[in-house]
C-alpha cells in the first residue's frame, strides 16, 4: 500500500525537523507489553500512520511499513525515519508514567492524529483495566470500516478554486522577535517547557465576559507579558495563530496536516490597552483571516506548488518547498495553538496530563499549546531558552485577572530528529 506525500514534506531536512511529540502522563506506570500490543492493534485501524518514506526517482512516496510500530523505553528517542525506528514516521517511547507519541507535522497535525491517539489510549487502558467500561461510541476500533475521506492521501482539488478573500494581512518589515533577543544575548539553549493548568470553568467564565476563546485570550495575556517586558521596543508584535483549513477544504476527517499560521498583527498603539480590548481585536482578526474565503488562498497555494514542483529534481523540490514553508510561516513573535476539546470517552480518568511538544525552530522563539483534559486546560509554553521572564509575567497577569492556576517549573525537553532516505 502506497500513499502520496504532502508536497510540503520536501521542505524537510537540515535544520527543519518539524517533528511533534504528544506526551501523555497516566496515573500509573506504563506497561510496555500492553502498550506494544495496543500500538499494534491501533495501526490496524490507522494504517496510514504505519508508514516509511521511500525515494522513487525524483520523488518521495509513503509505503506501508509492515514492521511493528516501535515502542522504546527511555525519554530520549532516535530519529523517526531512521534504521533505529525501522524507518517508521510515527513511533512511541515511554518512561515512568509517561508515553511519548512521536511523529512529524509533514504527515499529520493535532486534529489528524488525535483519533489515532484516542484509539491507542483506549486499547491500552482497556487491556490494563479490563473491568472498566469506557464509552466507545466515538472511538475508531480495530476492524471498523476506514472511511475513504479519512485515509485519502490527496484531498486537494486538481484545479484552482475561485478566490474571493475577505482580508489579507501584510506583515511589517520588522517585528519584535524573541529569537533575535535570545541570539543577541547568546542564551539560546535547546527546548525548555513551562507548564500550567487552569480550571476550565474558571477560565471560560472569565473568557465569556470578554467575548473571547481560549486561544485568543491566552494569546492576549502573552502579548501583554511580552510588551510589558520590552517597554522600549516600538516594533509590532505578531502572534502566529495556528488554524486548520479542513472546513474550507470540505475534508473534515482528513488525517493529513491541514494547519495554517494566521498572523495576528498587534501594533504599538495596542500596548496600553486593557485585556478585553486586545482580546476583542484578536478575536475579530481571527474570524476574518481564518474564514473559508481566506483559507482557499492556502488551498490554491498547495495546488500551485504541486504543479510547480511536478517536474523538478529532488534537490530542486527540497530547495523550492523549503522556501515555500519559510515564506508561508513568516516571522512571528510567538505562536498559539489550540486543538479544541478532545473527547476522551472516559479514559481521561487515568490521565494526569497531556502535553504536546514541538520543534519551535520555525516559531519566533516562544510557542504555546493549549489542551483540554477532564475539567482543566493544560497549557504548555515552549521556548528556545530557559529564560523564565515571559512565563513569570504571564502567571502574574493571570493572578491580576483573578484566574487561579497551578504551575510547574522549567523543564528541558527533546524533539526527535527526522531522517530522509
Amino acid at each position: 500500500m502506497s500513499y502520496k506525500v504532502n508536497n510540503i514534506l520536501y521542505a524537510a531536512g537540515g535544520d527543519i525537523l518539524n517533528t511533534i511529540c504528544v506526551a501523555i502522563t497516566f496515573s500509573e506506570a506504563v506497561n510496555c507489553d500492553m502498550l506494544t500490543e495496543a500500538a499494534e492493534q491501533a495501526v490496524k485501524r490507522f494504517p496510514y500512520f504505519s508508514v516509511k518514506l521511500e525515494r522513487r526517482g525524483e520523488e518521495y512516496v509513503l509505503e506501508h511499513n509492515i514492521k511493528p510500530l516501535p515502542v522504546i523505553k527511555g525519554k530520549s528517542f532516535p530519529a523517526i525515519g531512521s534504521a533505529e525506528t525501522d524507518y517508521h514516521l510515527a513511533a512511541l517511547n515511554y518512561e515512568g508514567n509517561t508515553v511519548y507519541i512521536n511523529t512529524t507535522h509533514f504527515i499529520t497535525d493535532g486534529n489528524g492524529s488525535f483519533p489515532f491517539i484516542r484509539t491507542l489510549v483506549y486499547l491500552y487502558l482497556h487491556a490494563l483495566h479490563p473491568g472498566e467500561i469506557f464509552n466507545t461510541d466515538s472511538i475508531a476500533l480495530p476492524g471498523s470500516e476506514i472511511p475513504a475521506e479519512e485515509e485519502e492521501d490527496d484531498p486537494y482539488p486538481s484545479v484552482l478554486l475561485p478566490e474571493e478573500p475577505i482580508v489579507t494581512a501584510k506583515l511589517p518589515e520588522k517585528i519584535l522577535r524573541l529569537d533575535d533577543l535570545y541570539n543577541a544575548r547568546g542564551d539560546r539553549a535547546g527546548h525548555t517547557s513551562f507548564r500550567l493548568s487552569i480550571k476550565q470553568k474558571e477560565l471560560m467564565n472569565y473568557i465569556s465576559m470578554v467575548d473571547g476563546s481560549p486561544a485568543t485570550f491566552i494569546a492576549s495575556v502573552m502579548y501583554k507579558a511580552i510588551v510589558q517586558l520590552h517597554p522600549d521596543s516600538h516594533l509590532p508584535v505578531v502572534c502566529g495563530m495556528q488554524h486548520q483549513f479542513r472546513k474550507a477544504l470540505r475534508k473534515p476527517y482528513s488525517h493529513m496536516c491541514h494547519v495554517n499560521i494566521v498572523p495576528m498583527i498587534l501594533p504599538e498603539r495596542l500596548r496600553d490597552k486593557d485585556i478585553e480590548t486586545i482580546n476583542t481585536m484578536l478575536r475579530g482578526m481571527l474570524i476574518l483571516r481564518a474564514s473559508d474565503e481566506n483559507d482557499i488562498l492556502t488551498i490554491n497555494e498547495h495546488i500551485r506548488n504541486e504543479l510547480r514542483i511536478k517536474d523538478m529534481t529532488l534537490e530542486e523540490k527540497h530547495r523550492c518547498m523549503r522556501n515555500v514553508l519559510l515564506d508561508g510561516i513568516g516571522e512571528n513573535t510567538f505562536e498559539v495553538s489550540y486543538t479544541g476539546r478532545v473527547p476522551w470517552c472516559g479514559t481521561d480518568k487515568y490521565i494526569e496530563n497531556v502535553s504536546p511538544y514541538l520543534d519551535i525552530a520555525l516559531s519566533g522563539g516562544l510557542s504555546i499549546e493549549i489542551f483540554s483534559v477532564r475539567d482543566r486546560f493544560d497549557i504548555n509554553i515552549m521556548q528556545s531558552t530557559a529564560d523564565t521572564r515571559y512565563f513569570d509575567r504571564f502567571c502574574k497577569l493571570l493572578t491580576s485577572y483573578s484566574i487561579g492556576y497551578t504551575a510547574e517549573g522549567a523543564s528541558h525537553y527533546e524533539i526527535c530528529g527526522h531522517i530522509l532516505p
